[in-house]
């Protein structure tokens, strides 16, 4: 957020000041945390443009008694400001506050006005709740890309030879699997019950039941929370736009690397079949130059120093022309925003708003890359182990009722490329492909293994 004010600058713009909107979960970061440390750093930079157009102004005034000694010299204090304040972000802010050994969260900046705290309050409580509400294709907003999902539908109405089927529900059976995949104790494991809804159909879409506890409130945010009990109805009829996932994450490499696996269970025509679906996510190690905050000593080497500097240099003409640009932005934001809301008011008048978030921090943070090996193994490591307890449970809960499980038994004995169990009647949409170093992710095109 320091060093990237562009980042900083959208992160406040598409999260903070959208106040109808839901934000997206952000896995393994402390989204209020960095929230607080991106207005921060856009009020120094607001600063920081402030001084240098009152020094812009004073060399346009001067220049032309001056025969272009006050452009140079304008230019030269120009530069010792963007060096200043280069040097203070990196090794008084950065390395002095943000780096493992004395990073506090607890000592994050204040928010600059009540409206911003109350809205970061709102936004931590959403960031631990259990509603992920997306303006996207796919509903699995600020848990990464969807490298795999795949399919598969289960006879539970054929009993195992000289035996009758007992009974079960839908909640039996997400809640046998729950169990089994909660006692593998991955490391950063989280098991959890999820509801995916669209924020296109928040107004109109859901059922009246779904929508009092999505969103109580038209002219804010959706709710961060549901009850147990409308996730048990929701499970139940497993055809609604408002859906219950199981949401397995593992969170490795202290945050880096973390995979979702979103699990969802349905029983259909008259309880006789068993509909599986999986969803694997990923959120790679976020980018490098984000990373070099623990490699910044207490104080900077001379070679650093001169670093900084250069840079400050290559930088000073575009900031200083950039200026007064930047801050009337700034100046004009507050009435634009005021239109912002003025339209969302009327969209939801019209109840064509959608109150679903398009935008993740973690996400926009994100490398293309693994930085090494063994985040690619490990990748495999904790999808493959969900996948294959996920398998176990379900035979096993089968057994349990007496249902032929000879059918998935089978379909175990062939391992598809990408670490999913194939056979028949299961559907691989999409699977990874590793091309070059690095660990590139790409997408394959759709397979249908039969």
């Amino acid at each position: 957020m320091h060093t990237d004010i562009g980042l900083a600058r959208k992160a406040v713009a598409r999260i903070v000041h959208e106040p109808r909107r839901a934000a997206a979960s952000s896995p393994g970061v402390d989204l209020g945390c960095v929230l607080r440390h991106a207005l921060a750093a856009r009020t120094r930079q607001r600063r920081r443009d402030v001084v240098l157009l009152l020094l812009l102004l004073v060399i346009v005034i001067t220049l032309p008694f001056t025969q272009g000694v006050s452009l140079f010299l304008g230019l030269l204090v120009a530069w010792v400001i963007v060096a200043a304040e280069l040097v203070s972000v990196h090794y008084g802010v950065v390395s002095r506050k943000l780096k493992r050994e004395n990073f506090d969260p607890r000592q994050s900046p204040r928010p600059p006005t009540a409206r911003d705290a109350a809205r970061l309050e709102a936004i931590e409580l959403r960031d631990r709740g259990n509603v992920v509400v997306s303006s996207r294709f796919e509903p699995f907003v600020g848990h990464g890309e969807t490298y795999r999902t795949w399919s598969f539908a289960l006879n539970t109405g054929r009993a195992e030879a000289g035996k009758q089927v007992i009974p079960f529900t839908i909640h039996d059976l997400n809640a046998h699997i729950s169990a089994r995949v909660g006692a593998l104790e991955l490391p950063g494991m989280d098991v959890a019950d999820v509801l995916l809804v669209n924020g296109a159909d928040l107004l109109i879409g859901i059922d009246d039941r779904t929508r009092a506890e999505v969103l109580r409130n038209l002219g804010g945010p959706p709710g961060a929370q549901v009850s147990d009990a409308l996730l048990r109805e929701l499970r139940e009829d497993g055809k609604g736009r408002a859906r219950p996932y199981l949401a397995v994450r593992v969170t490795g490499w202290s945050g880096e690397l973390v995979i979702t696996m979103f699990l969802r269970c349905a029983l259909l025509s008259g309880r006789d079949i068993a509909f599986i679906e999986g969803s694997n996510c990923l959120l790679p190690p976020v980018r490098e130059k984000y990373r070099t905050v623990d490699r910044l000593l207490d104080s900077p080497t001379f070679r650093q120093w001169c670093r900084l500097v250069g840079e400050a240099g290559a930088r000073t003409p575009v900031l200083l022309v950039r200026a007064p640009f930047a801050l009337l932005r700034d100046l004009f934001a507050p009435l634009e925003r005021h239109r912002a809301q003025r339209r969302q008011e009327r969209s939801i008048r019209m109840r064509t708003f959608d109150y679903g978030s398009k935008f993740s921090l973690r996400e926009e943070a994100s490398d293309r890359f693994f930085h090494r090996y063994f985040q690619s193994l490990d990748r495999e490591l904790y999808a493959k182990t969900i996948e294959h307890r996920v398998l176990d449970a379900l035979v096993q809960f089968l057994e349990d009722h007496n249902i032929d499980s000879s059918d998935l038994i089978q379909r175990q004995t062939t391992i598809y490329n990408s670490g999913l169990f194939a056979g028949r009647d299961i559907s691989i949409k999409r699977s990874s492909v590793r091309a070059g170093g690095g660990g590139l992710l790409r997408n394959s095109q759709p397979v249908r293994q039969r």
